[in-house]
């Protein structure tokens, strides 16, 4: 639920439901504020991924402005490194969030939301959190030319 309306939920949701401690309740405001940040943050992802790979500076020109910035590391990939962080931190709460099953019930066990969750977007949202670019961080490119017309300078 993505809304701040006034409305009243369904009976479902209604009753206060029983569970442990560190469950999320799939209509509560921090839900809805996390899932639309959540939603930010790919948005962001992907404006800026294909941004980033399209006009990327080549490795030596990226090593001499963290030299004289004296940065170990630069913003964007500070930002990307948060950004991951945040996906894998919505993973977590998505294995304690509550959810309605077929029959309208609220499910707050902890082990039916973890089967429900890896049933349904857990796949994805690992793949996604995944952080293909620290991964090949360290990997140093090198540039095969054949004549000096493919690779000037």
């Amino acid at each position: 639920m993505l809304t701040f309306g006034t409305e009243l939920p369904p009976e479902s949701k209604m009753q206060s439901p029983e569970g442990h401690r560190c469950i999320i309740l799939h209509y509560s405001p921090f839900k809805s504020v996390w899932d639309w940040f959540i939603l930010v943050l790919v948005i962001y992802t992907s404006i800026s991924t294909p941004y980033v790979a399209a006009f990327l500076l080549d490795n030596n020109q990226k090593r001499k402005l963290r030299q004289q910035y004296e940065l170990n590391i630069d913003p964007v990939t500070g930002i990307d490194i948060i950004i991951d962080i945040m996906f894998i931190i919505d993973i977590i709460i998505n294995f304690r969030t509550t959810y309605v099953n077929k029959n309208d019930e609220v499910v707050t066990h902890p082990g039916r939301i973890a089967v429900h969750y890896f049933k349904g977007w857990f796949l994805i949202d690992v793949v996604s959190a995944i952080p293909f670019d620290l991964l090949l961080w360290g990997a140093e490119t090198e540039e095969v030319c054949d004549s000096a017309f493919l690779c000037p300078g």
